[in-house]
């Protein structure tokens, strides 16, 4: 050995003489001065090697060849600068050679060195500051103490990560080294082959200069290696890694005692002053002038502040080193296993020490309740400081406070008495001032502790989560155990004897007794409540088959009886888990109880939980339950289950029972063959349960398709079925192979899931269940309504049905609405909610166990980047906690494209039914008309959409900082190129809150009148008297002129004018009409009709009628009526009505013929009557 050891010495001082005496050589040749050569086909092996001067210089050229095309510039330069580049490396691999080769040599001396050291620290004597008794001394020593410890950590942190380093460096420096001598032919090979013949001179020359420069890196790191393994072994061989480490570890021993003598000392300091300050201001209460009675109080108050917050320090103190401590061991911990999983890989070991590192990893949950309290806390230690300065900066002088004593004693003093008093006034000040600043540095003190510890317990944390991730993505496939054989049947007698053992079961029975003795009240209790839950059970069978028989009805109206019957089911189901778990409770509150009672407690926990599962859908499924008489399930269907779970508790219970206990046996052990045979059995029994459950000819599925024939899951029964087997039957296979853990893991899962799906379930179908009778009790006020407005139409028909009458338009009623069609609309929500809830639940679920989830959430899987805004904490200069915005990269994962999509389906879904739901629950209990209801319904359709827009949007990392500007655009876009459609949207709205006009109004609008059949969001519907459809944007109702016959009053004028002959008594026809008109019984006396004598005519006088009747039922049969009665009455009375006439002249020539009248009587032939000649 010593012969080998030799040899390597003399060969790497010959490698760094030849080494060094070429630099030399290299240093020692002049730059080139040429201009850039093309390369040449043949490398000379006596050619020097280009310098970094000459490559700069040449790179400078290369920008001054006119003629060179950009691209060949662009490649010449990056050839030049890898050739740079490959230059320095060149040198560090000189200098690590030279480096390496001196560590080689002088191993032996180093390690001499360190020894020295080491004997030198172990000498040095244990700290002591019990003479120090200058409280700032000591705080100022600690200051100065603590970088140096922190400095000693991070030398043995950086030599702990060498040391893990250095295995994997050695096997890529052997492996690395044995590839360069290949990789020297092969560029010897290249820079003997002549380059293109279009190739540029300059690129030539540049890819020459980088074959060459690489091909001398090469040759230079060939050396580096070899002195490097050699100078590892060199290290290796006398020890020098191990007595580095012990070195190290002393220094930081020494430093943390240093600082740990300084904090204890600082400590009783801190106690002892404080309780003299304490004590001195007692003291000067009782002894003090009644008149500065408050002063002395306000100094006591001072000093015991002072007191309090030394306490806190020291606590905040403690839990600071705590975490700190747990914090390093955690981050040493977690790079010593990546090194180790590097190294070995992940094998059966590897898989050991995960498992018992995610055991003993600390508790995230109770460090971020921890976290969250403290922030309230650093909020009001703050406070104080902030009062505390206030304070400070309103301290009062002497004289003013003397002066406002004397105020307020109410009493005159003598001169002296002033003067004394004054001067214990200020005597009293100075301390209360010396009190104040102590107490504000204390504050000061105690809120730079606890952000320090908020920080440290944040990182810790953080570190924590990082390292279960990290143990979570790969423990779940390593081997736990090694595969059955024929040789693990003698663990047999081994496990049986420690599951058996009286000794075990007699520490268990001695626990339970123990604790009865030690708390016999939450026994007596429990045994009391226990023994009344029983009796309470029975009778509440008794009443659930009383409930369940008069609720089959199908016109039962009352939710809460269906909530009823689910809280009791629960209760039912509930009372043996409760009892398994307050043993579990009990058995489990010493946590100084031996590995059995533990693993007894652990298992009573988890045998509760299978329990409380089989249990409630046992009641669930109980004749005449739950599930049969209010959520619908087939009778045959809900038998059939509740028979198979009969035997499969018995069977189950036991097995899984003995499974967790034997797994609690010990934690540092592969798991022994018995526990995986109760495994392997308990899974038996479950996979015969789903043979018999979910046969598809024989079991569930068949007696549900027995009543619907039409069921969706008819199409997937068999791979239901043959998954509810497969199952099983792969983890008792990878229990066989040794995956233990993996299948003991995956069981635990598939229980959550199942545990999931079966909460969904009847949460479900406590929905459905509500939509059902939700739909009776609408259906049934519908009913009444429809009913009550029957009788009423038949006595006082109504608006809509006067309308008909009148203008025969049968006007579109504003119908309820469609329960039907909502009800439906309601359950495809909840189905989408619920497959929503099931994703969300097995993805938060599995996606810790199945490494693909987490691939699609990494940072080297991103698609895109997107910025962030945070906002964070901070403490300034004078210790005022300060927030900031800052920008952080977040990258956009193909994970975050799948929520997405998710998040669009469900927001496309819910856009379309939750208006719906919206109407169902809440509209319906409202006073509000059916346009009022539209409009709401329609708005809360486009809220949705925009909030589901938005959040797709934000998942993909396009929040509205980022759209805000495409809103703008889009804003203004839409305001310029849709206006119209947004004016009539806008119009639609207001029309249908503020209802200027309604269905079955009749309106004039551009000189078009008709009755409204339709209002919708864009447009309305007018159906004119020829029964056409004018469709008007809804616009033109808010901008435009419009009349509206029918808004608020009924009552409406008609106009009738008649002409009477000329020489009829004007006054006769005038009262005639008004006798007739105040004779019909339709015309209204109030309004009084009037009759008017308008104008002279052509051929009549014209007398116009008008009056008013009230409403627009018989409109045209009261105008017919009037009519008809002033031409029966005019007629008998010889007022003639008269009609057009024209005189016209003939004329022959010079003659005239003789006058003829022309009868243009409507209704007659046109006459010419000649008169008689005289």
């Amino acid at each position: 050995m010593t012969h080998r050891r030799q040899y390597i010495k003399t060969s790497l001082l010959l490698v760094i003489a030849l080494s060094w005496f070429s630099s030399l050589e290299l240093q020692a040749q002049p730059p080139s001065k040429t201009p850039p050569q093309p390369a040449n086909t043949s490398s000379s092996k006596d050619a020097p090697l280009i310098t970094a001067e000459e490559i700069q210089k040449r790179i400078e050229q290369v920008k001054d060849i006119k003629d060179l095309t950009e691209e060949n510039q662009k490649k010449a330069t990056e050839l030049y600068n890898q050739a740079l580049a490959n230059l320095k490396k060149s040198d560090d691999f000189q200098k690590a050679t030279i480096e390496f080769a001196t560590n080689t040599q002088n191993a032996m001396q180093r390690l001499s060195d360190l020894k020295t050291k080491i004997e030198s620290l172990s000498r040095k004597p244990a700290p002591s500051y019990k003479r120090i008794t200058n409280l700032p001394q000591l705080e100022q020593d600690l200051v100065q103490a603590e970088p140096l410890l922190e400095e000693a950590k991070q030398e043995l942190a950086k030599w702990d990560a060498e040391m893990a380093r250095r295995p994997n460096r050695q096997k890529d420096a052997l492996k690395r080294a044995s590839e360069i001598d290949e990789k020297l032919n092969e560029i010897q090979k290249q820079l003997a082959v002549p380059g293109p013949a279009d190739e540029p001179a300059v690129v030539g020359d540049a890819r020459k200069q980088e074959l060459e420069t690489r091909l001398n890196l090469l040759k230079t790191e060939k050396p580096a290696l070899k002195n490097e393994l050699s100078s590892y072994d060199a290290e290796e061989t006398v020890g020098f890694p191990r007595i580095k480490q012990d070195y190290l570890k002393l220094l930081v021993k020494q430093q943390q005692d240093n600082i740990d003598a300084l904090k204890e000392q600082i400590k009783s300091r801190r106690a002892i002053e404080s309780q003299m300050r304490v004590e001195e201001a007692r003291a000067k209460v009782f002894a003090t002038n009644p008149l500065l009675q408050p002063l002395a109080e306000k100094n006591q108050k001072y000093a015991e502040e002072i007191q309090a917050l030394n306490t806190k320090i020291e606590s905040v103190d403690q839990n600071l080193s705590q975490t700190t401590k747990v914090l390093e061991d955690l981050k040493k911990q977690f790079t010593q296993t990546k090194a180790k999983e590097k190294s070995i890989g992940l094998t059966g070991p590897i898989g050991l020490l995960l498992r018992n590192q995610q055991a003993t990893l600390p508790d995230i949950e109770t460090r971020e309740q921890n976290i969250e309290s403290r922030s309230q806390i650093i909020h009001e230690v703050q406070l104080q400081k902030f009062e505390l300065e206030e304070a400070w900066a309103d301290f009062p002088t002497a004289e003013a406070k003397t002066a406002e004593i004397i105020q307020d004693s109410k009493r005159r003093l003598t001169k002296e008495e002033e003067i004394n008093l004054e001067n214990i006034v200020e005597e009293t000040l100075e301390k209360q001032k010396e009190y104040l600043d102590t107490l504000i540095k204390s504050n000061k003190n105690y809120f730079d502790k606890l952000l320090n510890l908020q920080i440290e317990e944040q990182a810790l944390v953080k570190q924590t989560g990082t390292y279960s991730d990290y143990i979570q993505e790969r423990i779940f496939w390593i081997r736990s155990s090694s595969p059955i054989s024929a040789s693990e049947f003698k663990q047999i007698p081994g496990s049986l004897k420690w599951l058996l053992s009286p000794t075990h079961w007699k520490q268990l029975f001695q626990a339970i007794q123990q604790d009865v003795v030690k708390n016999p009240i939450i026994y007596g209790t429990a045994f009391f409540c226990f023994l009344s839950l029983i009796y309470l059970a029975y009778n509440v069978r008794q009443q659930l088959r009383i409930i369940n028989k008069e609720i089959i009805r199908s016109n039962f109206r009352k939710f809460a009886i269906t909530a009823r019957v689910a809280f009791l089911t629960l209760f039912i189901a509930i009372v043996w888990p409760g009892f398994i778990w307050f043993l579990a409770w009990r058995i489990g509150s010493n946590s100084n109880a031996p590995i059995f009672v533990k693993a007894v407690d652990y298992s009573l926990r988890q045998v509760g939980w299978l329990l409380f599962f089989w249990e409630l859908i046992r009641q669930i499924c109980r004749p005449l339950g739950l599930g049969e008489s209010h959520f619908g399930w087939y009778k045959q269907t809900v038998s059939y289950v509740r028979r198979n779970i009969r035997w499969v508790i018995p069977f189950s219970i036991p097995l899984l029972f003995v499974t967790l206990l034997l797994h609690g046996k010990e934690i540092d052990r592969n798991q022994d063959f018995l526990e995986r045979l109760f495994f392997a059995a308990l899974l038996v029994v479950y996979t015969i349960f789903a043979r018999r459950v979910f046969h598809p000819r024989s079991g569930l599925f068949q007696s549900i398709l027995n009543y619907n024939q039409e069921v969706w899951y008819d199409r997937f029964k068999f791979i239901i079925y043959f998954s509810t087997l497969v199952i099983p039957c792969a983890l008792i296979l990878l229990s066989i192979i040794g995956f233990y853990f993996t299948a003991m893991s995956l069981f635990h899962l598939i229980f959550i899931t199942l545990w999931l799906f079966l909460v969904v379930i009847i949460f479900r179908a406590l929905l459905l269940r509500w939509i059902l009778i939700h739909h009776r009790q609408l259906s049934y006020k519908q009913n009444q309504e429809r009913l009550q407005t029957l009788r009423k139409e038949a006595q006082d028909p109504s608006t809509e049905a006067k309308i008909a009458g009148i203008t025969g338009i049968t006007i579109e009623e504003e119908n309820p609405a469609d329960l039907t069609k909502i009800s439906s609309q309601i359950k495809k929500l909840i189905n989408a909610s619920m497959s929503v809830i099931l994703l969300i639940g097995i993805i938060w679920i599995w996606g810790d166990t199945l490494p693909a989830f987490n691939r699609l959430d990494t940072f080297e899987n991103r698609i895109w980047l997107t910025t962030t805004e945070t906002v964070e904490e901070s403490t300034d200069d004078n210790g005022n906690l300060t927030t900031k915005v800052i920008e952080k990269l977040e990258p956009v994962t193909y994970l975050d494209v799948v929520v997405a999509i998710i998040l669009a389906i469900f927001a496309v879904i819910a856009t379309r039914n939750i208006p719906g739901f919206l109407e169902f629950v809440v509209l319906q209990r409202l006073p509000l008309d059916a346009p009022v209801k539209y409009a709401i319904t329609s708005l809360a359709r486009y809220v949705i959409a925009l909030i589901g827009i938005f959040i797709v949007f934000s998942t993909l990392g396009l929040g509205w900082t980022k759209l805000q500007w495409l809103a703008t655009a889009l804003t203004f876009g839409l305001a310029f190129g849709l206006q119209e459609i947004f004016a009539n949207f806008v119009s639609g709205l207001i029309l249908l809150i503020e209802r200027p006009i309604r269905v079955g109004d009749i309106i004039t609008v551009d000189e078009i009148t008709g009755v409204v059949s339709r209002i919708r969001m864009r447009a309305t519907t007018i159906t004119n008297w020829d029964r056409k459809e004018y469709i008007v944007p809804n616009r033109e109702f808010i901008t435009g002129k419009l009349l509206n016959w029918t808004l608020t009053d009924s009552v409406n004028r008609i106009t009738i004018t008649v002409g009477v002959a000329y020489g009829t008594d004007t006054n006769q026809a005038t009262d005639l009409a008004m006798k007739i008109i105040t004779n019909h019984k339709r015309v209204l006396s109030d309004p009084i009709p009037s009759i008017t004598f308008e104008s002279f005519g052509d051929s009549t006088l014209d007398l116009t009628i008008r009056a008013y009747l009230p409403d627009l039922e018989n409109r045209l049969l009261v105008i017919h009526e009037l009519h008809t009665t002033i031409h029966e009455e005019f007629n008998k009375a010889g007022i003639e009505i008269a009609f057009p006439q024209r005189d016209v002249h003939l004329f022959y020539g010079d003659k005239t013929l003789e006058q003829t009248t022309l009868n243009l009587n409507p209704g007659s032939a046109d006459t010419l009557d000649k008169p008689e000649q005289s």
